[in-house]
Protein backbone atom coordinates (compact mmCIF):
# COMPACT_ATOMS: atom_id res chain seq x y z
CA UNK A 1 0.00 0.00 0.00
CA UNK A 2 1.40 3.41 -0.97
CA UNK A 3 0.49 7.06 -0.56
CA UNK A 4 0.74 9.69 2.15
CA UNK A 5 -0.34 8.36 5.48
CA UNK A 6 -0.45 11.39 7.83
CA UNK A 7 -1.90 10.97 11.30
CA UNK A 8 -3.79 7.91 12.41
CA UNK A 9 -7.19 8.17 10.70
CA UNK A 10 -10.21 8.83 12.86
CA UNK A 11 -13.72 7.57 12.28
CA UNK A 12 -15.59 9.88 14.66
CA UNK A 13 -17.26 13.17 13.79
CA UNK A 14 -16.28 16.50 15.38
CA UNK A 15 -17.89 15.62 18.70
CA UNK A 16 -15.37 14.28 21.19
CA UNK A 17 -12.27 15.33 19.23
CA UNK A 18 -9.52 17.44 20.80
CA UNK A 19 -10.38 21.17 20.51
CA UNK A 20 -7.94 21.90 17.67
CA UNK A 21 -9.18 18.98 15.56
CA UNK A 22 -12.78 19.79 16.42
CA UNK A 23 -12.37 23.38 15.14
CA UNK A 24 -10.61 22.12 12.02
CA UNK A 25 -13.40 19.66 11.27
CA UNK A 26 -16.09 22.28 11.83
CA UNK A 27 -14.31 24.61 9.40
CA UNK A 28 -14.09 21.77 6.86
CA UNK A 29 -17.80 21.02 7.17
CA UNK A 30 -18.65 24.72 6.88
CA UNK A 31 -16.64 24.94 3.65
CA UNK A 32 -18.41 21.84 2.30
CA UNK A 33 -21.88 23.13 3.08
CA UNK A 34 -21.07 26.57 1.67
CA UNK A 35 -20.64 24.90 -1.72
CA UNK A 36 -24.33 23.94 -1.70
CA UNK A 37 -23.63 20.77 -3.70
CA UNK A 38 -24.99 18.10 -1.35
CA UNK A 39 -28.26 16.53 -2.54
CA UNK A 40 -28.02 18.26 -5.92
CA UNK A 41 -28.67 16.89 -9.39
CA UNK A 42 -25.87 15.58 -11.62
CA UNK A 43 -23.90 18.27 -13.45
CA UNK A 44 -22.14 17.79 -16.75
CA UNK A 45 -19.06 19.71 -15.55
CA UNK A 46 -18.34 17.01 -12.96
CA UNK A 47 -19.60 14.05 -14.99
CA UNK A 48 -17.12 14.93 -17.73
CA UNK A 49 -14.16 14.71 -15.33
CA UNK A 50 -15.07 11.34 -13.83
CA UNK A 51 -15.63 9.91 -17.32
CA UNK A 52 -12.15 11.16 -18.28
CA UNK A 53 -10.58 9.66 -15.14
CA UNK A 54 -12.17 6.29 -15.85
CA UNK A 55 -10.82 6.37 -19.41
CA UNK A 56 -7.32 7.56 -18.51
CA UNK A 57 -6.73 4.95 -15.80
CA UNK A 58 -8.72 2.16 -17.50
CA UNK A 59 -10.73 1.41 -14.38
CA UNK A 60 -14.37 0.35 -14.11
CA UNK A 61 -15.29 3.08 -11.58
CA UNK A 62 -14.46 6.74 -11.03
CA UNK A 63 -16.34 9.09 -8.71
CA UNK A 64 -16.40 12.45 -6.97
CA UNK A 65 -17.41 12.03 -3.33
CA UNK A 66 -18.19 14.89 -0.95
CA UNK A 67 -17.49 13.94 2.67
CA UNK A 68 -20.02 15.22 5.21
CA UNK A 69 -20.02 14.74 8.99
CA UNK A 70 -21.53 11.27 8.91
CA UNK A 71 -21.70 10.25 5.25
CA UNK A 72 -20.24 10.72 1.82
CA UNK A 73 -22.38 12.04 -1.03
CA UNK A 74 -21.57 10.75 -4.53
CA UNK A 75 -21.84 13.93 -6.61
CA UNK A 76 -20.67 12.37 -9.88
CA UNK A 77 -19.76 8.86 -10.95
CA UNK A 78 -18.90 6.76 -13.96
CA UNK A 79 -19.51 3.05 -13.51
CA UNK A 80 -21.28 3.67 -10.18
CA UNK A 81 -24.59 5.18 -9.10
CA UNK A 82 -24.38 8.93 -8.46
CA UNK A 83 -26.66 10.88 -6.17
CA UNK A 84 -26.43 8.42 -3.28
CA UNK A 85 -25.13 8.59 0.28
CA UNK A 86 -22.76 6.12 1.95
CA UNK A 87 -22.17 6.05 5.73
CA UNK A 88 -18.64 7.15 6.58
CA UNK A 89 -17.73 3.89 8.27
CA UNK A 90 -18.13 2.14 4.91
CA UNK A 91 -16.26 4.79 2.88
CA UNK A 92 -12.52 4.97 2.13
CA UNK A 93 -12.99 8.58 0.95
CA UNK A 94 -13.34 9.87 4.51
CA UNK A 95 -9.79 8.65 5.09
CA UNK A 96 -8.68 10.55 1.97
CA UNK A 97 -9.79 13.95 3.31
CA UNK A 98 -7.72 13.39 6.46
CA UNK A 99 -4.40 13.65 4.61
CA UNK A 100 -2.80 16.16 2.23
CA UNK A 101 -1.94 13.77 -0.60
CA UNK A 102 -3.47 10.86 -2.44
CA UNK A 103 -4.59 7.80 -0.53
CA UNK A 104 -3.73 4.64 -2.46
CA UNK A 105 -4.94 1.20 -1.43
CA UNK A 106 -3.31 -1.23 -3.84
CA UNK A 107 -5.35 -4.02 -2.24
CA UNK A 108 -8.32 -2.55 -0.40
CA UNK A 109 -9.20 -5.91 1.11
CA UNK A 110 -6.09 -5.71 3.26
CA UNK A 111 -5.57 -3.15 6.02
CA UNK A 112 -7.93 -1.26 8.30
CA UNK A 113 -8.67 1.57 5.88
CA UNK A 114 -10.45 -0.49 3.28
CA UNK A 115 -11.32 -3.93 4.54
CA UNK A 116 -14.79 -3.05 5.84
CA UNK A 117 -15.89 -0.60 3.15
CA UNK A 118 -18.83 -0.78 0.77
CA UNK A 119 -16.52 -0.76 -2.26
CA UNK A 120 -14.80 -3.93 -1.05
CA UNK A 121 -18.16 -5.56 -0.42
CA UNK A 122 -19.09 -4.67 -4.00
CA UNK A 123 -16.01 -6.42 -5.35
CA UNK A 124 -13.55 -3.52 -5.57
CA UNK A 125 -9.96 -4.32 -4.57
CA UNK A 126 -8.04 -1.22 -5.68
CA UNK A 127 -8.73 2.35 -4.55
CA UNK A 128 -6.94 5.64 -5.19
CA UNK A 129 -8.37 8.92 -3.91
CA UNK A 130 -7.15 12.48 -4.44
CA UNK A 131 -8.36 14.92 -1.76
CA UNK A 132 -10.37 17.86 -3.11
CA UNK A 133 -9.99 21.29 -1.53
CA UNK A 134 -12.46 24.13 -1.36
CA UNK A 135 -11.26 27.58 -2.34
CA UNK A 136 -10.37 28.29 1.30
CA UNK A 137 -8.17 25.19 1.52
CA UNK A 138 -10.34 22.75 3.47
CA UNK A 139 -10.46 19.19 2.15
CA UNK A 140 -14.13 18.57 1.34
CA UNK A 141 -14.10 15.43 -0.79
CA UNK A 142 -12.26 13.01 -3.01
CA UNK A 143 -11.79 12.24 -6.68
CA UNK A 144 -11.38 8.47 -6.58
CA UNK A 145 -10.85 5.58 -8.96
CA UNK A 146 -11.46 1.89 -8.23
CA UNK A 147 -10.74 -1.46 -9.82
CA UNK A 148 -11.88 -5.02 -9.23
CA UNK A 149 -8.31 -6.33 -8.99
CA UNK A 150 -5.31 -5.21 -6.91
CA UNK A 151 -2.88 -3.03 -8.86
CA UNK A 152 0.13 -0.78 -8.39
CA UNK A 153 -0.13 2.99 -8.66
CA UNK A 154 3.15 4.78 -9.19
CA UNK A 155 4.21 8.42 -8.81
CA UNK A 156 3.41 9.31 -12.44
CA UNK A 157 -0.12 7.98 -12.09
CA UNK A 158 -0.58 9.83 -8.80
CA UNK A 159 0.49 13.03 -10.55
CA UNK A 160 -2.15 12.54 -13.27
CA UNK A 161 -4.81 11.89 -10.62
CA UNK A 162 -3.72 15.09 -8.84
CA UNK A 163 -4.07 17.08 -12.07
CA UNK A 164 -7.57 15.73 -12.60
CA UNK A 165 -8.31 16.65 -9.00
CA UNK A 166 -7.26 20.21 -9.79
CA UNK A 167 -9.89 20.30 -12.54
CA UNK A 168 -12.53 19.33 -9.99
CA UNK A 169 -11.24 21.97 -7.57
CA UNK A 170 -11.60 24.65 -10.26
CA UNK A 171 -15.22 23.67 -10.66
CA UNK A 172 -15.71 23.73 -6.90
CA UNK A 173 -14.21 27.23 -6.80
CA UNK A 174 -16.54 28.33 -9.60
CA UNK A 175 -19.61 27.01 -7.78
CA UNK A 176 -20.04 30.13 -5.67
CA UNK A 177 -19.68 32.33 -8.73
CA UNK A 178 -22.24 30.24 -10.56
CA UNK A 179 -24.70 30.50 -7.68
CA UNK A 180 -24.35 34.29 -7.59
CA UNK A 181 -24.59 34.52 -11.36
CA UNK A 182 -27.67 32.30 -11.31
CA UNK A 183 -29.33 34.61 -8.80
CA UNK A 184 -28.49 37.59 -11.02
CA UNK A 185 -29.97 35.80 -14.01
CA UNK A 186 -33.22 35.06 -12.18
CA UNK A 187 -33.62 38.74 -11.33
CA UNK A 188 -33.75 39.50 -15.05
CA UNK A 189 -36.78 37.31 -15.69
CA UNK A 190 -40.28 38.82 -15.63
CA UNK A 191 -41.73 38.88 -12.14
CA UNK A 192 -45.13 37.67 -13.32
CA UNK A 193 -47.49 37.37 -16.22
CA UNK A 194 -48.14 40.54 -18.17
CA UNK A 195 -51.84 40.99 -18.89
CA UNK A 196 -52.35 41.70 -22.57
CA UNK A 197 -56.00 41.39 -23.63
CA UNK A 198 -56.35 38.85 -26.39
CA UNK A 199 -52.90 37.30 -25.88
CA UNK A 200 -51.02 34.76 -23.76
CA UNK A 201 -47.32 35.12 -22.83
CA UNK A 202 -44.99 32.43 -21.49
CA UNK A 203 -41.26 31.82 -21.28
CA UNK A 204 -38.70 29.58 -19.62
CA UNK A 205 -34.93 29.46 -19.10
CA UNK A 206 -33.38 26.01 -18.66
CA UNK A 207 -29.67 26.45 -17.82
CA UNK A 208 -27.24 23.61 -18.44
CA UNK A 209 -25.34 24.77 -15.34
CA UNK A 210 -26.28 26.72 -12.25
CA UNK A 211 -26.06 29.99 -14.13
CA UNK A 212 -26.63 30.73 -17.73
CA UNK A 213 -26.25 33.67 -20.02
CA UNK A 214 -29.76 33.60 -21.41
CA UNK A 215 -32.95 35.39 -20.46
CA UNK A 216 -36.34 36.52 -21.74
CA UNK A 217 -38.42 39.57 -20.92
CA UNK A 218 -41.68 41.24 -21.80
CA UNK A 219 -43.60 44.36 -20.89
CA UNK A 220 -46.82 45.95 -22.09
CA UNK A 221 -47.81 49.59 -22.36
CA UNK A 222 -50.43 51.53 -24.30
CA UNK A 223 -51.51 48.59 -26.44
CA UNK A 224 -47.98 47.58 -27.38
CA UNK A 225 -45.90 44.66 -26.14
CA UNK A 226 -42.10 44.58 -26.03
CA UNK A 227 -40.53 41.11 -26.25
CA UNK A 228 -36.90 40.11 -25.76
CA UNK A 229 -34.93 36.87 -25.67
CA UNK A 230 -31.13 36.66 -25.69
CA UNK A 231 -28.32 34.20 -25.12
CA UNK A 232 -24.68 35.05 -24.31
CA UNK A 233 -22.08 32.57 -25.52
CA UNK A 234 -18.39 32.39 -24.67
CA UNK A 235 -18.45 34.44 -21.45
CA UNK A 236 -18.01 31.66 -18.86
CA UNK A 237 -19.18 32.53 -15.35
CA UNK A 238 -19.37 36.20 -16.41
CA UNK A 239 -22.25 35.43 -18.75
CA UNK A 240 -24.90 36.60 -16.28
CA UNK A 241 -23.14 39.96 -15.94
CA UNK A 242 -23.06 40.33 -19.72
CA UNK A 243 -26.72 39.38 -19.84
CA UNK A 244 -27.59 42.01 -17.23
CA UNK A 245 -25.97 44.78 -19.28
CA UNK A 246 -27.63 43.56 -22.45
CA UNK A 247 -30.98 43.52 -20.68
CA UNK A 248 -30.56 47.15 -19.65
CA UNK A 249 -29.63 48.24 -23.16
CA UNK A 250 -32.53 46.43 -24.81
CA UNK A 251 -34.88 47.84 -22.19
CA UNK A 252 -33.85 51.29 -23.38
CA UNK A 253 -36.05 50.67 -26.38
CA UNK A 254 -39.50 51.71 -25.21
CA UNK A 255 -42.68 50.09 -26.49
CA UNK A 256 -43.56 51.38 -29.89
CA UNK A 257 -39.99 52.08 -31.00
CA UNK A 258 -38.08 49.97 -33.50
CA UNK A 259 -35.52 47.82 -31.60
CA UNK A 260 -32.61 48.49 -33.96
CA UNK A 261 -31.00 51.29 -31.93
CA UNK A 262 -30.66 49.24 -28.76
CA UNK A 263 -29.44 46.23 -30.73
CA UNK A 264 -26.77 48.36 -32.38
CA UNK A 265 -25.63 49.78 -29.01
CA UNK A 266 -25.60 46.26 -27.57
CA UNK A 267 -23.47 45.05 -30.47
CA UNK A 268 -20.81 47.65 -29.67
CA UNK A 269 -20.95 46.96 -25.93
CA UNK A 270 -20.99 43.13 -25.95
CA UNK A 271 -17.36 42.44 -26.99
CA UNK A 272 -16.09 45.05 -24.52
CA UNK A 273 -18.04 43.46 -21.65
CA UNK A 274 -16.37 40.04 -21.95
CA UNK A 275 -13.60 38.99 -24.29
CA UNK A 276 -14.76 36.37 -26.74
CA UNK A 277 -18.45 36.80 -25.92
CA UNK A 278 -21.09 37.11 -28.55
CA UNK A 279 -24.83 37.30 -28.22
CA UNK A 280 -27.81 36.04 -30.15
CA UNK A 281 -30.86 38.19 -29.53
CA UNK A 282 -34.49 38.66 -30.51
CA UNK A 283 -36.27 41.96 -29.83
CA UNK A 284 -39.73 42.85 -31.03
CA UNK A 285 -42.54 45.34 -30.55
CA UNK A 286 -46.09 44.11 -31.10
CA UNK A 287 -49.16 46.20 -31.90
CA UNK A 288 -51.72 44.24 -29.89
CA UNK A 289 -54.72 45.55 -31.82
CA UNK A 290 -53.51 44.35 -35.22
CA UNK A 291 -51.12 41.51 -34.32
CA UNK A 292 -48.38 43.14 -36.41
CA UNK A 293 -44.89 43.28 -34.93
CA UNK A 294 -41.50 44.67 -35.90
CA UNK A 295 -38.47 42.68 -34.84
CA UNK A 296 -34.74 42.17 -35.01
CA UNK A 297 -33.33 38.61 -34.92
CA UNK A 298 -29.56 38.89 -34.48
CA UNK A 299 -27.48 35.78 -34.93
CA UNK A 300 -28.07 32.07 -34.72
CA UNK A 301 -31.52 31.61 -33.23
CA UNK A 302 -34.99 30.82 -34.46
CA UNK A 303 -38.29 32.67 -34.43
CA UNK A 304 -41.26 30.63 -35.63
CA UNK A 305 -44.94 31.32 -36.14
CA UNK A 306 -47.09 28.26 -35.45
CA UNK A 307 -50.29 28.28 -37.44
CA UNK A 308 -53.72 28.03 -35.86
CA UNK A 309 -54.45 24.78 -37.68
CA UNK A 310 -50.94 23.47 -38.29
CA UNK A 311 -48.03 24.68 -40.35
CA UNK A 312 -44.93 26.60 -39.27
CA UNK A 313 -43.42 29.79 -40.70
CA UNK A 314 -39.81 30.55 -39.85
CA UNK A 315 -39.06 34.27 -39.62
CA UNK A 316 -36.08 35.65 -41.50
CA UNK A 317 -33.00 36.75 -39.60
CA UNK A 318 -31.89 40.36 -39.39
CA UNK A 319 -28.10 40.13 -39.23
CA UNK A 320 -25.12 38.68 -37.33
CA UNK A 321 -24.82 37.93 -33.64
CA UNK A 322 -23.87 40.85 -31.42
CA UNK A 323 -20.17 41.14 -30.65
CA UNK A 324 -18.89 39.37 -33.76
CA UNK A 325 -16.18 40.86 -35.93
CA UNK A 326 -17.39 43.52 -38.39
CA UNK A 327 -16.31 41.06 -41.08
CA UNK A 328 -19.59 39.27 -40.39
CA UNK A 329 -21.57 42.46 -40.94
CA UNK A 330 -22.56 45.39 -38.75
CA UNK A 331 -26.15 46.19 -39.70
CA UNK A 332 -29.45 44.70 -38.60
CA UNK A 333 -32.62 44.85 -40.62
CA UNK A 334 -35.84 45.62 -38.78
CA UNK A 335 -38.42 43.24 -40.22
CA UNK A 336 -42.19 43.08 -40.00
CA UNK A 337 -44.42 40.05 -39.40
CA UNK A 338 -47.88 39.40 -38.02
CA UNK A 339 -49.76 37.01 -35.76
CA UNK A 340 -53.23 36.02 -36.85
CA UNK A 341 -55.91 34.78 -34.45
CA UNK A 342 -54.91 31.42 -32.99
CA UNK A 343 -51.25 31.75 -34.07
CA UNK A 344 -48.22 31.55 -31.75
CA UNK A 345 -44.86 33.26 -32.00
CA UNK A 346 -42.18 30.90 -30.63
CA UNK A 347 -38.62 32.16 -30.08
CA UNK A 348 -35.89 29.55 -29.52
CA UNK A 349 -32.32 30.41 -28.53
CA UNK A 350 -29.40 28.74 -30.25
CA UNK A 351 -29.24 25.94 -27.67
CA UNK A 352 -32.18 24.36 -29.45
CA UNK A 353 -30.41 24.66 -32.80
CA UNK A 354 -27.29 22.96 -31.43
CA UNK A 355 -29.54 19.96 -30.91
CA UNK A 356 -31.14 20.34 -34.32
CA UNK A 357 -29.75 22.84 -36.86
CA UNK A 358 -32.97 22.56 -38.85
CA UNK A 359 -35.10 23.55 -35.83
CA UNK A 360 -36.54 20.05 -35.59
CA UNK A 361 -38.89 21.04 -32.74
CA UNK A 362 -40.83 22.94 -35.37
CA UNK A 363 -41.71 19.72 -37.15
CA UNK A 364 -42.99 18.13 -33.99
CA UNK A 365 -44.90 21.24 -33.00
CA UNK A 366 -46.48 21.36 -36.45
CA UNK A 367 -47.90 17.88 -35.92
CA UNK A 368 -49.07 18.75 -32.41
CA UNK A 369 -50.62 22.01 -33.57
CA UNK A 370 -53.10 20.12 -35.69
CA UNK A 371 -54.52 18.60 -32.50
CA UNK A 372 -55.07 21.97 -30.82
CA UNK A 373 -58.24 23.70 -32.03
CA UNK A 374 -57.48 27.41 -32.11
CA UNK A 375 -53.71 26.88 -32.05
CA UNK A 376 -51.09 25.98 -29.44
CA UNK A 377 -51.26 28.19 -26.35
CA UNK A 378 -48.16 29.98 -25.12
CA UNK A 379 -47.68 27.73 -22.08
CA UNK A 380 -48.21 24.55 -24.11
CA UNK A 381 -45.67 25.69 -26.73
CA UNK A 382 -43.05 26.44 -24.07
CA UNK A 383 -43.66 23.09 -22.34
CA UNK A 384 -43.46 21.09 -25.57
CA UNK A 385 -40.29 22.78 -26.85
CA UNK A 386 -38.51 22.50 -23.50
CA UNK A 387 -39.52 18.86 -23.00
CA UNK A 388 -38.18 17.98 -26.45
CA UNK A 389 -34.81 19.64 -25.74
CA UNK A 390 -34.40 18.15 -22.26
CA UNK A 391 -35.18 14.70 -23.66
CA UNK A 392 -32.47 15.23 -26.28
CA UNK A 393 -29.95 16.12 -23.53
CA UNK A 394 -29.34 19.85 -23.99
CA UNK A 395 -25.61 20.70 -23.76
CA UNK A 396 -26.00 24.44 -23.16
CA UNK A 397 -28.57 26.93 -21.91
CA UNK A 398 -32.02 26.94 -23.44
CA UNK A 399 -34.47 29.82 -23.48
CA UNK A 400 -37.88 29.75 -25.10
CA UNK A 401 -40.38 32.61 -25.36
CA UNK A 402 -43.93 32.27 -26.68
CA UNK A 403 -46.68 34.76 -27.52
CA UNK A 404 -50.09 33.33 -28.47
CA UNK A 405 -52.86 35.37 -30.00
CA UNK A 406 -56.21 34.05 -28.83
CA UNK A 407 -58.75 33.04 -31.48
CA UNK A 408 -61.49 35.53 -32.26
CA UNK A 409 -64.66 34.86 -30.23
CA UNK A 410 -67.23 32.76 -32.06
CA UNK A 411 -70.31 34.73 -33.23
CA UNK A 412 -73.27 34.38 -30.89
CA UNK A 413 -75.77 31.81 -31.98
CA UNK A 414 -78.34 32.57 -29.26
CA UNK A 415 -81.69 34.29 -29.59
CA UNK A 416 -81.57 37.57 -31.37
CA UNK A 417 -78.49 36.74 -33.43
CA UNK A 418 -78.58 37.52 -37.19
Amino acid sequence: MTGSSGATPREDGPSGLPPAQDAQELARLAALHDLGLLETAPEERFERIVALARLVFRVPVAAIALVDADRQWIKAASGLDAGVSVPLRYSPCHYTVQQPGALVLEDAARGTRGADTTVVRQGMRFYAGQPLRARTGERVGSLCIMDTVPRGFGADEQEVLAQLGQLVERELAATGELAAAGAAQRVLLPAGASEVPGYQLAGRCTPARRAGGSYFDWRAEDGRVQLEAADVLGAGTASAAVTSGLHALLRATGPGLAPRRSVERSAVWAPAAADGAFVTAFAATLDASSGTFVYVLAGYGAALVLGAGGGVRRLAGSGPALGLSPAYGSGWDVRTAALGPGETLLVLTDGFLDLSPDAQPAGGLDAVARRYPGGIGAHEAVDLATAWAVTEGHPIDLTVLALHRLPDPSPSTGPGSG
